[in-house]
C-alpha cells in the first residue's frame, strides 16, 4: 500500500548520510511511526512506550541544535 513510503525513505536516507547513527535521525523515526499509527498500519501506542519520551526528545533537539551550530 506504500502509505508511509515518504517517511520511510526520509529516515533511511538520513541513516545513510549520518553513517547509520540512528540517534541523528530519531525525529524521522518518530515521524515514520506516527504515520504508521495514523494510517492504522500498527497499533496506536504512546510515543513514550516506543522510546520517545519528553526527556529523550528534549535531548535530541538540543543535540540537533548543537550539530546545526557546529555546521555554521
Amino acid at each position: 500500500m506504500h502509505l508511509c513510503d515518504v517517511e520511510k525513505k526520509e529516515y533511511l536516507n538520513c541513516l545513510k548520510s549520518a553513517g547509520h547513527k540512528s540517534e541523528e535521525c530519531r525525529h524521522l523515526s518518530k515521524k515514520y511511526l506516527e504515520c504508521r499509527m495514523e494510517k492504522n498500519l500498527m497499533a496506536k501506542q504512546d510515543m513514550s512506550e516506543l522510546g520517545f519520551g519528553k526527556n529523550v526528545d528534549a535531548g535530541t533537539k538540543s543535540e540537533e541544535k548543537t550539530e546545526q551550530t557546529k555546521e555554521k
